[in-house]
């Protein structure tokens, strides 16, 4: 049986957002957020009514899933709060809100486009990313109106779904990392640099179904969609291609059974985050699905990792390193570890999951 964890490894590294990028995000969110909160302390007092602003950048930059897409721009999502009392009714409506977020955004010469889409304003610059702000409304941080455009205000926890995510990965992560931010800068900033030198596996799938969604020329599920279909039926291994390839049973299990649905874990809980997908969507998605399942168990039987490494490389594109692989046969071995890692990976498993 082909043993193709090295060769995950290093797809893993080239997928994966570079110590360089994420630098390069980091000091454009930093820039943009000190132009955002002079321009917007500029509007007078009255017409803004006394609201300040601060800042939460959320969603893959912080569980450190992101990746570098094939074509596409790598992007960070940076959270503008408003902080204020006010019911839904006293408030403005959102669209007010977004207004003064591309007021405050000011678009200068770094930047390509400036788009006001309905969740958010997104920034997108020339060198190849762009920063989306989410715009909340906010008296305290744990429970924070989201401003989407169509729909109204709704209650979205963008923190929430970061610990929930944690908890999956048994990081010690802390909500008062985010919370009380100034007390605990320190702790948390040795949190994010440990979950980055750790990079558990849970992590690298997320990854992997998410540059496997970008080889594909059509509609693709998003990223959170991606990420809670592997937080929910993550099958652990000591090898990422066996892990991949029972985490992608259990996902095609899961979704079979619940009729192609994905329920939000966080506020808004339950929410089905494929209720927006046309029937066409979720029926290339489940095609694409089955076939990546028929070539990975091809490729985890195969004799050689050369073999293996072409099945993956069908699916994963030519970033999987096939120049890599081994040609030579290595007959399958029984260790006491890969006892103990069939054994884990049996007590974690879902119903719906593949039976060890």
């Amino acid at each position: 049986m082909a043993n193709c964890h090295h060769l995950f490894q290093h797809y893993n590294s080239a997928i994966k957002l570079s110590d360089v990028d994420r630098v390069k995000l980091m000091s454009f969110r930093d820039s943009l957020r000190k132009r955002m909160d002079v321009n917007f302390k500029k509007i007078p007092s009255e017409q803004r009514r006394n609201l300040e602003i601060y800042f939460q950048t959320q969603g893959s930059f912080i569980m450190d899933t992101i990746i570098k897409p094939m074509i596409e721009d790598f992007d960070l999502d940076d959270g503008v709060y408003f902080q204020g009392n006010q019911s839904r009714v006293e408030r403005p409506e959102p669209k007010k809100f977004h207004e003064w977020v591309i007021y405050a955004v000011d678009r200068d010469n770094d930047y390509e486009t400036v788009t006001d889409k309905a969740t958010c304003v997104r920034v997108k610059y020339k060198m190849g990313f762009h920063i989306d702000i989410p715009i909340y409304y906010a008296d305290n941080f744990d429970s924070p109106d989201l401003a989407e455009k169509v729909k109204g205000w709704m209650l979205s926890n963008p923190v929430e779904f970061i610990a929930w995510f944690e908890e999956k990965t048994k990081s010690n992560f802390q909500k008062a990392f985010i919370y009380e931010s100034l007390k605990y800068k320190e702790p948390y900033e040795k949190w994010l640099t440990d979950i980055r030198k750790r990079d558990c596996q849970l992590r690298r799938l997320v990854r992997y179904m998410k540059a496997w969604a970008d080889q594909k020329k059509q509609e693709m599920p998003c990223g959170i969609i991606m990420t809670i279909l592997v937080a929910e039926n993550f099958a652990v291994n000591d090898r990422d291609d066996i892990a991949f390839r029972d985490t992608l049973i259990c996902i095609k299990n899961y979704l079979s059974r619940n009729g192609v649905k994905c329920p939000r874990p966080t506020s808004p809980e339950g929410e089905d985050l494929f209720s927006t997908s046309s029937q066409a969507e979720k029926d290339y998605f489940m095609n694409a699905l089955n076939a990546l399942i028929q070539s990975a168990n091809k490729a985890v039987n195969a004799i050689n990792e050369k073999d293996a490494c072409t099945e993956w490389e069908k699916h994963l594109g030519n970033r999987f390193p096939c120049h890599l692989a081994n040609e030579n046969h290595t007959p399958p071995t029984i260790t006491e570890r890969n006892i103990e890692s069939l054994k884990r990976t049996a007590s974690i498993a879902q119903p719906w999951c593949p039976k060890i």
